[in-house]
């Protein structure tokens, strides 16, 4: 009996060649992101004068008024503590409060 269990066990189909599950990453090109963080490492390295970082779907949105398909932050910036706190003191979870962060985002530039 325990043979025709195995029997009845299908056999995993062998493949021609396994595919790269990096592949997309390297087709993607690069964040725009992190060579903005990367260019503002230089200008302090540099001791040039900070100016301030603009978001590159800002910059998106003016030219083109495009969606902004992500939204990333840092998680040891003061901004991201002031959220835990926020949510922390209001009861509110992070992602309503950045829900409504976004909404209010969008409709300032008219989305």
């Amino acid at each position: 009996m325990v043979d025709r269990k195995r029997r009845l066990i299908a056999k995993k189909p062998q493949t021609q060649s396994k595919p790269n599950p990096d592949s997309w990453v390297s087709s993607g090109g690069i964040d725009p992101e992190i060579s903005t963080s990367t260019n503002s490492v230089k200008e302090e390295s540099k001791g040039t004068e900070k100016k301030a970082v603009v978001d590159s779907t800002a910059l998106a949105t003016e030219n083109k008024k495009t969606y902004p398909h992500r939204i990333s932050f840092d998680m040891d910036a003061a901004q991201y503590k002031r959220l835990k706190w926020a949510s922390f003191d209001s009861e509110t979870p992070m992602n309503s409060i950045l829900r409504e962060a976004v909404e209010e985002w969008m409709k300032s530039r008219n989305y």
